[in-house]
């Protein structure tokens, strides 16, 4: 009997969490049995899948989910695990039904719903971490509590980068159980070209949040096209920062120069990759402290061929390779960032086609889909104790 494998995660699929998705099909691919309990399902004619099971998380005006908001704003609800566990009891009935031989929790949320699923079950529990649940979420004492208990109950940790390891190293994960398994994408779906001719047509991608830097990216866009340098940004993504950045486009007289285009779908985005010239991330720390993990979309870009210039923000360097990183600029210095603009405009096309080469290796080296599964598979039945954990 092959290996069965339930996944638990708040929606299922997001455009801005194609990773999750990627992961199920090419765990499929390679012989494991998948099954995804989520609280919500999206994109089914992008992001096709048979076996997901929707329970649906408790509306907010649900009495449970009411009482519930009430005992946390005194602070008598008691622990997350259990408290979770009484108001979403649809979740363990679905995984019971299941019976997974892993558990693997994507994000820190679910990851302490599934707790006392996983000893109810009866069966190892993996979690993966992406970002702002290792980052963020911390920030808060009962989220700290919550994952002193996680630590202990996950038989495997995985995090996307060395980053994101230290972090959850020094909030009491045990440095053994935690791996790095990055995330990665289907390279056949993102062909190669060379760079040719000027570079003047710059993309960025990313959900329209504090976190990825859109503004610090505009403004950088901006300052160029103030030095009388002719260039265009386009933005691929939605969010709860578009009305700010679109007044701060109109208020600046951009529309020329800067496009929001909202979400699109990812084979539109491949698209829009392959025709721009170079691309732009400016990622940062947020406010809230919420952080990026490894951004997906620059593995798309260095894999289509394009320079970018991006932030030495979280596990961004070491998606970078080491003769690209001329282009990392601090994260939030709109003056250091323009400047990497201008570096790589600058370039000649020689110089331009062997960063780009550099970036495609990097990719293809250590980003693909189908060896970091691989990974994951070996987890999988290193939680299971029929492997030794991969190094």
């Amino acid at each position: 009997m092959g290996l069965q494998v339930a996944h638990l995660c708040k929606a299922f699929s997001k455009r801005s969490e194609t990773f999750i998705y990627d992961y199920v099909t090419e765990l499929e691919r390679q012989g494991v049995d998948n099954h995804v309990v989520a609280g919500q399902r999206v994109n089914p004619g992008e992001r096709p899948f048979e076996k997901v099971t929707v329970v649906p998380w408790p509306s907010i005006w649900n009495p449970r989910r009411i009482g519930h908001r009430v005992l946390e704003v005194l602070g008598l609800d008691g622990a997350l695990r259990t408290s979770w566990r009484e108001w979403w009891p649809g979740a363990e009935a679905a995984l019971s039904r299941i019976e997974p031989d892993v558990l693997h929790a994507h994000f820190g949320r679910p990851a302490v719903k599934a707790m006392s699923i996983a000893d109810a079950l009866a069966c190892p529990l993996v979690v993966t971490f992406y970002g702002y649940d290792i980052s963020q979420l911390p920030r808060q004492k009962r989220w700290r509590t919550a994952y002193e208990t996680l630590w202990r109950a996950a038989e495997t940790i995985i995090v996307l980068s060395e980053d994101m390891k230290r972090q959850a190293v020094r909030l009491g994960a045990p440095p053994e159980d935690v791996r790095v398994v990055h995330l990665a994408r289907d390279l056949s779906d993102f062909s190669y070209r060379p760079p040719q001719g000027a570079v003047s047509e710059w993309i960025s991608v990313g959900r329209l949040t504090e976190k990825k830097g859109h503004l610090d990216a505009i403004q950088a866009v901006q300052q160029e096209g103030e030095e009388g340098r002719s260039l265009t940004l386009r933005i691929v993504g939605d969010g709860p920062q578009r009305d700010e950045l679109r007044e701060y486009i109109r208020a600046h007289d951009l529309e020329g120069t800067v496009e929001l285009l909202g979400s699109r779908p990812n084979a539109e985005v491949a698209r829009r990759l392959r025709d721009a010239d170079a691309f732009l991330l400016c990622s940062k720390t947020a406010a809230s402290g919420d952080r990026e993990g490894t951004p997906t979309v620059l593995i798309e870009a260095q894999a289509v061929g394009l320079p970018c210039v991006t932030t030495r923000h979280a596990g961004i360097p070491e998606m970078i390779p080491e003769a690209n990183h001329r282009f990392l600029a601090p994260e939030g210095d709109v003056d250091a960032i323009a400047e990497c603009i201008r570096d790589v405009r600058g370039c000649t096309e020689d110089e331009r086609r062997r960063v780009a080469e550099a970036g495609r290796e990097m990719v293809e080296t250590s980003f693909s889909l189908e060896r970091e599964v691989e990974k994951l598979r070996s987890l999988y039945r290193h939680a299971l104790g029929t492997e030794t954990a991969p190094k």
